[in-house]
């Protein structure tokens, strides 16, 4: 006698059977995306995307093709597994991508408006990500072999290690959006957090960099120098990455406060076990959040076609050097 549609969601892992068309759709979506920024980090040579967006949305391809599996098979314990911890890792390959960018934005008008370069903000943001993504795969392997074994054990352990990964992250996405908040209100407003160098025209030509007595002074003249060369066209595709990088950071935000929401309920939840919120408050947000950093690329909105140049300032630079 076959199982009723009621014993076969009693014994699923999830509290429930993944919808099939769902899953299609989610697995199209996430796999056309890995194929699409895949190709945009080869036309643009931006190769730090492969281990970011790229690898985030294999990492989501993976996980929903597991759920798709899933509603197939819904007793299988592997494919359980498999979609619990690429899902739940998966948005901190993309945090890591959204790090390089604001510090790539941050060279573009000018670090001293910034409270740490843009090279710490990679080193200390970065870090902080990968010990989230470590913490997470911890605790997802905890919890999978909690399941796996026999008989079953609590998963709840390895759940509350995941949780613990998921605060970190949204810790450091907190503190890396108040910093990026200041630094964009710096710059319109024109407060640089530290003394610069004030730069003037040499006698032999160029550009001739020393210190400054006038603080104010200095400081018009680094941001001059950092602006310099910004058309219209150029300030409004930074304007375009910018914007795409606020609303990416609060979708991915959301996300994190659903997770966190997810995993204090414990295994056997409300939440955890109600399709729709997943599928709203994960999924969706990751795959708008792919999508828009797709329409809006760092490759065209930050480079162009000129890769040669990384911001007008090094024209400038190498103009006094040249000359």
């Amino acid at each position: 006698m076959d199982p009723t549609t009621e014993e076969i969601i009693a014994n699923s892992p999830y509290g429930y059977i993944p919808t099939l068309y769902v899953c299609g759709i989610y697995v199209s979506l996430f796999g056309l995306a890995t194929l699409l920024h895949t190709a945009l980090a080869v036309r643009f040579r931006l190769w730090w995307i492969l281990p970011t967006f790229v690898a985030g949305a294999l990492a989501e391809t993976v996980g929903w093709a597991a759920r798709l599996w899933s509603s197939m098979d819904p007793d299988n314990l592997n494919p359980f597994i498999m979609q619990m911890t690429t899902t739940i890792m998966a948005p901190s390959y993309m945090t890591a991508a959204n790090f390089l960018i604001l510090g790539i934005i941050i060279g573009r008008l000018g670090p001293q408006y910034s409270r740490l370069s843009p090279k710490w903000y990679s080193i200390v943001f970065i870090g902080a990500d990968v010990g989230a993504l470590t913490v997470q795969a911890v605790g997802g392997a905890t919890a999978a072999s909690a399941v796996q074994s026999d008989p079953p054990g609590n998963p709840d352990n390895g759940a509350h290690i995941m949780l613990g990964g998921i605060f970190w992250q949204i810790a450091a996405m907190t503190i890396y959006a108040v910093l990026a908040l200041e630094f964009f209100v710096r710059v319109r407003m024109d407060w640089p957090v530290r003394r610069v160098a004030a730069v003037e025209p040499s006698h032999q030509g160029g550009f001739s960099l020393h210190g400054s007595s006038d603080v104010a002074e200095a400081e018009r003249a680094a941001t001059k120098l950092q602006t310099a060369g910004f058309g219209f066209a150029q300030r409004s595709k930074l304007s375009l990455m910018i914007l795409s990088l606020a609303v990416t950071t609060i979708l991915i935000y959301i996300r994190g406060i659903y997770r966190t929401i997810e995993l204090i309920g414990g295994w056997s939840g409300v939440v955890i076990t109600t399709e729709v919120y997943f599928n709203v408050f994960d999924a969706l947000p990751i795959t708008l959040a792919l999508y828009i950093l797709i329409a809006l690329h760092p490759g065209y909105l930050l480079y162009g076609k000129d890769r040669s140049v990384r911001s007008p300032s090094e024209i400038e630079l190498r103009a006094g050097t040249e000359a």
